[in-house]
């Protein structure tokens, strides 16, 4: 899946951001991924994960960063290492959060691959199991 068809999916399933798509194609004239999914996933699931009340929201934005992960070519996958878990990774509250709601396979890639690997990361604390 590359980049566009990620953008795709996501407007398909989180419908209320064609707005915002729309005004970020204006401004820049092409989809910064990470500028974009900054604005749409990182903000509003890190306020989501501070309540810790909307789970199932929480669960629509972890799933689409888990598909995300597993099935974008390496730019998608670059965006959420780097912007995505690198940003949630930065308050260790939201990090603890986050860990009620991943995974196995997105638990054992972040600490075995993506704490290991990404040096901007190396002080992060392992996820919880």
């Amino acid at each position: 899946m590359n980049s566009q068809e990620t953008v795709n999916e996501f407007l398909d399933l989180f419908e209320g951001y064609r707005e915002t798509y729309d005004k970020h194609m204006a401004d820049y004239g092409e989809v910064l991924q990470h500028v974009f999914y900054a604005e749409v996933i990182n903000n509003p699931l890190i306020n989501l994960l501070k309540d810790n009340k909307d789970t199932e929201q929480i669960k629509r934005y972890i799933s689409f960063i888990e598909h995300m992960l597993k099935d974008g070519d390496e730019t998608v996958r670059n965006v959420v290492d780097v912007t995505i878990l690198e940003r949630l990774s930065d308050d260790t509250d939201i990090w603890d959060s986050l860990s009620l709601y991943i995974s196995k396979d997105l638990r054992d890639y972040i600490n075995d691959s993506l704490l290991k690997e990404n040096v901007a990361m190396s002080h992060v604390k392992q996820i919880k199991g």
